[in-house]
This record gives C-alpha cells, structure tokens and sequence, in this order.
C-alpha cells in the first residue's frame, strides 16, 4: 500500500521524550507485536533530545518525511538513571495511548499504520509546511504572545532578527479530516479511492478513542533545521508542566536549547570544534549537544537573556537532562545527566564572569568559552 512520491525535508535534530514499551495485555499477539513496535518507533519519533535516531526515511500508506535526523550519540560511561515524575508521566500518556486505540479499534490491521504512525507524521508535516496554521502556541493560543516575546528576545540577544521561525504544533490539528486528506493528497500518491478508505479508518478512531487524537504525544515534536525552523509541540511542554514546572520556563528552556542548535547550523564550517560537528558519531554528537546546553545555560540566566536565577534554571534543566540518558549505546544519547548539568551550569558560570555587567558575548566568543570547559565536561 506503499505509494511514495514527494519529499519534504526535516533536517533537524530533536527534541522529544522517552517512551515506556506497551506493558497491557493484548489478545492477538501479532498485534501485540505491531503495537510494541509502534511504541519503540514512536519514542523514536519524539526523541527530549533524541533517544534513537529515525531511518533516512520513514514511510508509511503513501507519506514520505525525509528526516535525515542527526543521530544524537554519545558513547559514555554508564550513570544512575532511575524513574522521575517526567518519566512516569510520559509512560502514563505512551499507555493511556495504547490503550485507547485497542478500546476503539475494529480489526482493521490498516489502522495501526494510520493512526500510530501516519498521524505522526502528519503533523509534523502540519508544523512544518507553510500552508498550515502553526503559528500559535498551547492548545488554545494560551501561550502565543509569550513565545512571541521570547522569540524576540532570543533575536536580539544572539543578533539573529529575522533568521529564524518557531512553529507550534497542535493535536487539535489532527481533529480536522479536511486537513488530513490534504497532507495526503500533497505528500503521497494515494489515489482518492484509497485516501477516502484512510479517512474512514481517522474518522472512526477521532470519534471513538478519548486519547485519539487528544493525547500529547500527538504533539510532542521539538526540533531545529537547518533551513531555520524550530517546532515545538504543545505535548512536551505540558507534560513537563504536569510535573509542577511553569510552561513559561518549559517554553524559555526548549527555544533556547534549540536557539543553540540554530547558532551551530549559522556557523557551521567557521566554528572550530576537536572533531567535526554533525557527523553523527558518538564523540561528535555529544559534543554539539553538551554546547547546547552551555549555551541554553548562558542565555538562560544572563540578566540580558532569559534572567531566571540558577536555582530555577537547574530545576528545569534536570527535569530534561534526567530523560532518556541511560541509553548509553543508542545513537540518541546525549551524556550522562551530570555531564548535561555540568555544561549548563558553565554556561551559567560564563554570564556571570564578564567583567562588564550585562555584557553579552558574541556567538563566537561563547563558542570558545565552551570548548575551553568541553574536556572537563567529559572526563
């Protein structure tokens, strides 16, 4: 049923969230093994900074995404990754996922490729594709006016106006069949006899699961292109909220982070690193990484930047650092959380060292601040 045609281009690293394998009880157990394997693929696909890297192409019922995602690797010695509030949250919502397709589902082996596969995909092409209306953000605008402003924020501290666009990502986008029959007339081949069958299969699990597609994971994507995108979905940033964290300070830490990817890709070839950036070994991945989060922790609490104090700034960061870091060997790992912690707090460190208060560094000049810390990071 495959009827691959069009492409569009996701180079981008990526944030996202570690998902817990199914664990219920399902009677079929070809089945069980479909949806076991959607599970490991979506944690894939929703990688808070990847945890394993998507294949070159990921395709499923005519959509075709050529993701080219850096694999974001580290090889590093093992640490303690026990559970965490996050962590727990995400394996309720990944279950409540799991759960509310098996409640609604009829049969039909076609649905699963639909509904935990291309709805991902779907709206990732949703926030990617200027066509589409994600130019908000939360569920209901709600925090639309404050990405803005930190939008602007980020452009003038970094001297980047008009470099970059945030796009939002939305679950409610998947409410709309109109919509979804476009991405499939755009992004596949399907004939419209067979796009008609896909809207059946939507149609029916929309109007029959309470988690479909009202669960976050539906919009948990976050992540940087090089061609100056970065999208952040509503799901992330609530279920970290549902941990007690202010979405505010959720939001502020995530568009940093992936402000810092933006700044790698500006100075790609001019920025000297001890191995070469973006190759996707181990060595190289943990290294772009690590100077992400230096630079999130610079402009997080640099009284010209983000201002939050340290305190705050620590209790967001390791509600981050803390996931999907005991995947040592995956090409998704990104350092042990105290390796992450560390890099930050250098970061952190560098704003409040200039001799001049309120002295903001070039992009350059906090490049060379962090790769004069990275081997003390590591080790």
């Amino acid at each position: 049923m495959k009827t691959l045609t069009k492409k569009i281009s996701v180079l981008a690293i990526t944030i996202g969230v570690i998902l817990s394998s199914c664990t219920n009880e399902i009677d079929s157990p070809n089945l069980e093994s479909e949806l076991k394997a959607v599970s490991a693929k979506t944690s894939q696909n929703l990688s808070t900074d990847r945890v394993s890297p998507l294949p070159t192409v990921s395709s499923l019922h005519g959509i075709v995404t050529d993701n080219s995602l850096f694999s974001l690797a580290t090889a590093v010695v093992p640490s303690e990754c026990g559970t965490t509030p996050f962590r727990d949250i995400t394996s309720f919502y990944n279950d409540a996922l799991i759960n509310g397709f098996i409640a609604s589902w009829d049969g039909n082996p076609d649905a699963i490729g639909i509904i935990l596969d291309d709805y991902f995909i779907i709206n990732q092409i949703a926030a990617l594709d200027e066509n589409f209306n994600a130019d908000t953000f939360g569920a209901n605008g709600e925090h639309t006016n404050y990405v803005n402003n930190r939008v602007r924020s980020l452009e003038k501290f970094w001297d980047m106006s008009d470099l970059i666009e945030v796009r939002g990502q939305h679950t409610s986008t998947l409410e709309d069949l109109d919509f979804i029959r476009l991405v499939y007339e755009k992004y596949s081949t399907a004939p419209d006899v067979v796009i008609d069958y896909f809207l059946e299969i939507a149609e029916h699990f929309n109007n029959t699961s309470n988690q479909i597609p009202e669960n976050p994971f539906y919009a948990s994507d976050g992540f940087a292109t090089f061609s100056g995108f970065i999208v952040v979905g509503d799901g992330i940033v609530s279920m970290l909220a549902e941990t007690g964290i202010d979405p505010k300070v959720v939001w502020s830490s995530i568009l940093a982070h992936e402000w810092a990817h933006q700044i790698q890709f500006l100075n790609f070839g001019v920025f000297n690193y001890p191995v070469p950036a973006f190759i996707g070994t181990p060595e190289s991945t943990r290294m772009t990484e690590l100077e992400a989060d230096f630079i999130t922790g610079y402009y997080l609490t640099h009284k010209r930047g983000a201002t939050y104090n340290w305190k705050r700034v620590e209790g967001v960061l390791s509600s981050f650092f803390e996931i999907g870091d005991c995947g040592f060997t995956s090409n998704g790992h990104h350092g042990t959380p105290i390796q992450r912690m560390e890099a930050a707090r250098l970061g952190y460190e560098l704003a409040i060292s200039a001799q001049k208060k309120g002295k903001i560094l070039s992009q350059q000049q906090v490049h060379d601040g962090f790769i004069d810390v990275l081997d003390g990071i590591v080790d």
